[in-house]
């Protein structure tokens, strides 16, 4: 946890914080994805660093900005407070895995500096995204590769005026949580046993609400599969048509004994989880009427949807397995489940760029 009231504090649930910054020549060795994406790996590769790898402790805010496939992602590192999570201030949509907080409350317990970040949507307007262009402008603190290849650049706002001007909006409205709901349950959990303190934070990463790509997962069911069982069943629940190729339109694509369908869904739509795509499958079609439960079930394979498509149209062919495309859902829903207080099935969506871990030492 972060301590933000350590030099005086700052009002409102969005604070500087005091941390160290790694140098720019150790950063190709210092910066890591985060420990989760490690798989809970308590130790990472042995990596000697020096006490001067990193700057002195410096009390600030930070623009951080990622680049990836010439788009930039630019969001606001600050301390946010607990209680906003504790609240409903900063909402999340996923379910937690309870083994995974434990290892991660565990890490953290061992290692209190480490410092990585979770990555916030906020609705901050066009007169707040001008005030971080003017950051921008100027000349950058830390650039360097990341292990995800792509380029990271961190500003450093410590001056009083911009710091403020940055804080003041961000402390206003409801955020949602796009990565990190473990790391975010882990730090409630040792806020809850430290008897819930007023200045304890977690350090985020705020990107306005398009800031970052939200993506999908494909579920491909294990073959083979009865392609005319299954059209049939589909044709019960769904408006179903052939087609030549994935469709690009709203509903889910199948591909199943080597031809491509369109399944519609239909204009009414449940409010939350209920009414969405990946929702509409699994309860009519994956569930009904070929058995599968979900992802965990050895029948079904989750793919990002950054896997080449010809790679599982492949599989398909060669097990008779089917396939099943999803398109991420529009942002307004992913909120409204948030609002609702719902989760999104498991393996629905992901948000990217992720930022790194390593940057600061608090």
């Amino acid at each position: 946890m972060t301590a933000a009231a350590d030099a005086g504090g700052a009002p409102g649930p969005v604070r500087p914080f005091t941390a160290r910054v790694v140098r720019q020549e150790w950063a190709a060795r210092a910066v890591t994805p985060m420990v989760d994406a490690l798989h809970l790996q308590r130790d990472r590769p042995s990596v000697d660093l020096p006490p001067s790898a990193y700057s002195p402790a410096t009390r600030a805010v930070y623009v951080y900005r990622i680049r990836r496939a010439g788009t930039d992602h630019v969001g606001v590192v600050a301390d946010v407070a607990l209680r906003s999570f504790a609240e409903g201030r900063v909402r999340g949509h996923e379910a937690v895995e309870p083994h995974r907080v434990d290892a991660l409350v565990s890490v953290y317990a061992d290692q209190p500096g480490r410092a990585e970040p979770v990555a916030l949507l906020h609705g901050c307007g066009a007169s707040f995204a001008a005030r971080v262009d003017d950051v921008v402008r100027g000349e950058p603190l830390l650039d360097f590769a990341g292990p995800d290849g792509l380029e990271h650049t961190l500003w450093q706002v410590h001056a009083e005026p911009q710091a403020a001007g940055l804080l003041a909006p961000l402390g206003e409205g409801v955020h949602y949580v796009a990565d990190g709901h473990h790391r975010v349950a882990a730090r409630l959990r040792a806020w809850d046993t430290a008897g819930h303190p007023a200045d304890a934070g977690v350090l985020c990463v705020l990107y306005p609400l398009d800031g970052l790509a939200l993506s999908s997962f494909h579920r491909r069911v294990v073959g083979p599969v009865d392609g005319d069982a299954l059209l049939a069943a589909a044709a019960t629940r769904f408006t179903v048509t052939a087609t030549t190729g994935p469709s690009g339109t709203d509903g889910v694509d199948l591909y199943v004994a080597g031809r491509w369908h369109h399944l519609a869904v239909g204009a009414e739509r449940a409010h939350g989880v209920a009414g969405l795509d990946v929702t509409l499958l699994q309860d009519r079609l994956l569930g009904p009427a070929l058995g599968i439960d979900g992802p965990g079930d050895p029948r079904l394979e989750v793919h990002p949807d950054h896997v080449a498509l010809d790679a599982l149209v492949a599989r398909c062919d060669a097990d008779g397995g089917a396939l099943f495309l999803l398109r991420p859902p529009a942002l307004r829903a992913l909120t409204e489940v948030a609002d609702l207080g719902q989760v999104m099935p498991p393996k629905s969506t992901y948000f990217a760029p992720k930022p790194c871990a390593g940057i600061f030492q608090l």
